[in-house]
């Protein structure tokens, strides 16, 4: 690897960072193309380059590409809200039953997360509140012990990241989530972990039922204006 590649590689992940906000503050809508050619220009740089930042942000489930119409921003579907959601339960909640013996670096790590957390909600920067609370759960899902599970959790997750921006966006206290959060990290700690399964069990349902709250409002919104 020589300085070139190492610099260019660079400027990809800075120009995936601007991409990434435009998308999660709403300048880039759901369903919207992103033009590699435009963007590109417009921010001076190469085509590859904006290229190989497509790529990371659609690793992260903030884009999707198709063979003929390249890339867009990703629309979730409440098919898509569902299978997602019974897909996190299926993982999330063994996974903190298994913690019986959690490691303590990685308990310190779920509880940097929720301290991460609270700052962004008290920031109301969403965006990062959002980055953090997704680490928070894929840190659970590190308690099943299987790196390949982690890898595939990753990716599914990222799909709700637009998704769940919204409804922090929307969320009349955003605040009252912080308590959980600590109380999951808690229980944890104390090894009470029926109790913290619970608790994320709630905790999944109460998101999926404001989501799709948010996703029918807007739906119904759009029907509204093609009147």
């Amino acid at each position: 690897m020589d300085r070139t590649q190492i610099n260019r590689e660079s400027v990809a992940d800075q120009v995936a960072t601007l991409l990434r906000q435009r998308i999660l503050e709403g300048e880039f809508r759901p369903g919207t193309q992103v033009q590699e050619l435009p963007l590109a220009s417009s921010l001076g740089v190469s085509r590859n380059t904006m290229r190989e930042a497509i790529r990371i942000l659609s690793l992260e489930g903030l884009l999707r590409r198709s063979l003929h119409r390249g890339a867009a921003v990703s629309q979730l579907s409440l098919r898509d809200v569902q299978e997602i959601y019974q897909l996190r339960r299926m993982l999330e909640l063994p996974a903190v039953l298994a913690a019986r013996r959690p490691d303590a670096g990685l308990v310190q790590e779920i509880r940097g997360a929720v301290e991460q957390y609270e700052l962004a909600v008290r920031d109301r920067n969403w965006s990062r509140a959002v980055n953090h609370d997704l680490h928070f759960h894929s840190l659970l899902i590190r308690f099943h012990g299987n790196k390949r599970l982690d890898s595939f959790y990753k990716n599914m997750i990222g799909e709700l990241r637009i998704g769940m921006v919204l409804v922090d966006l929307s969320h009349d206290n955003p605040g009252a989530l912080i308590p959980v959060h600590r109380k999951m990290c808690q229980f944890l700690s104390t090894g009470k972990l029926k109790q913290c399964a619970a608790l994320l069990g709630q905790h999944l349902e109460d998101s999926e039922s404001r989501l799709t709250q948010i996703m029918h409002a807007h739906a119904a919104r759009m029907v509204r204006t093609a009147q």
